[in-house]
């Protein structure tokens, strides 16, 4: 990766098959078995992540865990643990975006990011990201860069994973022409089989019936498929900062205001947060309680917290000490709602990253 080129590089990072991943972390000798990752296969569980030798045998999501078991003895049935995927895939998205700062998310452990144009600082930027996800999370990351967002990502899966992976803006063609037809976004099995019919098989004869009749033949879609063969991709690349608030509203049913009603409500909206915090790998250090009706002005209360969380009891009281603070309107009220601000990536202030000091 030594080449100046200035041509703009997108980037994708990724933790492969991350429920996986999470199951084997820390588990010595797991991460070398066949791994299947899903529901309890004696209450019809479903597949959600399996690892990559058991993909090779015709495993995908969606399947009965137990028909899996069944088939192929050897494997290894993890149940899914979604609090801990939501709790680990924050730590991820605050510890990348120390790294890059603004980020279009994919999924729980997948991220578009703008990349240095030069690739040797793209390749720097991708093992900084590699090393410190690995070091910190104990997970593994691939990275992949290229001219485009969906080549990046397809880089990124061809990455052996010791490397980033980077396609030069003037090998993209040819490189395209490499890949299987069934990897552009879009082709699925259905559209394989329209394509068949056409006679195309591979990207260069997708490319080659040309963008009037793909789009006669295929509509928006015929359009979106031509330029993903010419190597350009419709979707726009959108990063961002974290967001600058969150919020989260809950009809009243007892507009009187029944203490405990209203505390079942805080704690509900509470939890809620929390969970939308540790998606987004944030904390919050300042709140604000809502009271509206369609007859009642809005009551609106706010408080500087003693230190930022994305804890949801340390968000409830808060809130209740806010609501004791208002004087409930006679009419009552229709809809309480939290608001979170002054949002910042978790451990934001205790690590902070020099990319290309090596």
């Amino acid at each position: 990766m030594s080449s100046s080129s200035q041509t703009e590089l997108v980037g994708y990072a990724e933790v492969p098959e991350f429920h996986v991943a999470l199951a084997c972390r820390g588990r010595s000798g797991l991460e070398t078995r066949a791994v299947v990752v899903g529901g309890h296969p004696q209450k019809r569980g479903k597949v959600i992540a399996a690892s990559s030798s058991l993909r090779e045998r015709g495993v995908v999501d969606g399947m009965l865990v137990a028909e899996v078991l069944s088939s192929i003895p050897e494997a290894r049935w993890v149940r899914t643990d979604m609090r801990l995927a939501r709790e680990v895939s924050g730590q991820l998205r605050a510890l990348v975006r120390e790294v890059v700062e603004a980020v279009e998310i994919d999924g729980l452990a997948g991220f578009y990011l703008r990349a240095p144009p030069a690739l040797d600082e793209a390749g720097s930027l991708g093992c900084a990201l590699m090393e410190r996800v690995a070091a910190e999370l104990n997970l593994p990351l691939r990275v992949g860069f290229a001219p485009v967002r969906f080549a990046a990502r397809l880089a990124a899966a061809t990455s052996s994973g010791a490397q980033p992976a980077c396609i030069r803006a003037e090998a993209l063609s040819e490189w395209l022409d490499g890949q299987p037809l069934a990897s552009l976004p879009g082709v699925g099995p259905k559209t394989r089989s329209r394509l068949a019919e056409l006679g195309v098989r591979d990207v260069p004869g997708l490319r080659g019936l040309g963008l009037e009749r793909l789009e006669v033949l295929l509509g928006n879609h015929g359009r979106a498929l031509w330029l993903l063969a010419s190597g350009e991709d419709p979707k726009p690349l959108r990063v961002r900062r974290h967001p600058a608030s969150l919020s989260r509203e809950l009809a009243v049913d007892d507009p009187g205001g029944d203490p405990r009603t209203l505390a079942g409500l805080i704690d509900r909206l509470a939890d809620s947060l929390e969970n939308a915090l540790r998606r987004e790998g944030l904390r919050a250090g300042r709140i604000a309680l809502r009271l509206s009706g369609p007859r009642t002005r809005t009551l609106t209360r706010s408080a500087t917290l003693d230190h930022p969380t994305d804890r949801a009891a340390e968000l409830a009281t808060a809130s209740r000490e806010l609501l004791e603070r208002l004087v409930l309107p006679r009419e009552g009220f229709q809809r309480l709602a939290l608001v979170l601000r002054r949002l910042e990536a978790s451990g934001a202030e205790d690590r902070q990253l020099d990319l290309f000091e090596r």
